[in-house]
């Protein structure tokens, strides 16, 4: 039987990750945050199975056993670095749940003629055109999905023109309905079910989770 501890570790930030994005998309909230930012979720949510996995297997034991417990912590500074490097090196985009691209494109509109009065848009192809700028934006994301994504063309865009319009598109997107029928009841399904597992997998073997921590922090 697997140990409850290890369970806890793999599928914990996994259940909070689809809680959090799941319970948006269902209430018809809308979240508008930074490609980063989104990323930086995602790593967070995946950082269980790199602990169980990858870190287990190259898990340096001569070094553990002159720092002990303390290991640890530069793995897991090693993790924040790569997941850092992964991040910087991606290129500036703004992500958004609970709004499909239809109904983002006007929001957008808004929002570059708010921080750009010259601003136009070409509705078709789901772009916009900010002269003063030199920047073309597009909204890339699947048909009837509600998490789409805006992008630049060009890539050396510079952080205060994203900030700028992220704000801008918090404020516009406020207006805008939520997509009917709602999205994310798939996901909110499977993170309730996650995390009714992993309880009743819990429950009950108390000891066995905290020899399993032992085990796991002192090598």
């Amino acid at each position: 039987m697997i140990d409850p501890f290890v369970l806890t570790v793999v599928f914990l930030p996994i259940i909070g990750y689809l809680l959090l994005l799941s319970l948006i998309r269902v209430s018809g909230r809308v979240l508008i945050t930074t490609g980063g930012r989104d990323l930086s979720a995602l790593f967070f949510a995946m950082a269980g199975m790199v602990a169980v996995g990858p870190m287990q297997l190259f898990f340096p034991s001569a070094s553990a056993a002159l720092l002990g417990p303390y290991v640890w912590l530069p793995m897991l500074l090693l993790y924040v670095l790569i997941c850092g490097l992964v991040v910087l090196t991606r290129e500036p985009r703004l992500v958004v749940y609970g709004r499909t691209a239809n109904e983002l494109y006007p929001a957008l509109l808004r929002s570059a003629q708010a921080i750009d009065s010259s601003a136009v848009g070409d509705e078709k192809s789901a772009q916009v055109h900010l002269p003063q700028f030199g920047a073309h934006l597009r909204i890339e994301g699947h048909q009837g999905f509600d998490c789409v994504s805006v992008l630049a063309f060009e890539p050396m865009l510079p952080l205060s023109f994203w900030n700028h319009l992220l704000g801008q598109l918090r404020v516009q997107v406020r207006g805008i309905s939520p997509p009917s029928p709602r999205r994310g009841w798939a996901a909110l399904f499977v993170a309730l079910a996650m995390l009714f597992l992993l309880v009743r997998s819990v429950m009950g073997r108390g000891d066995q989770f905290v020899e399993g921590f032992r085990e796991w922090l002192i090598r």
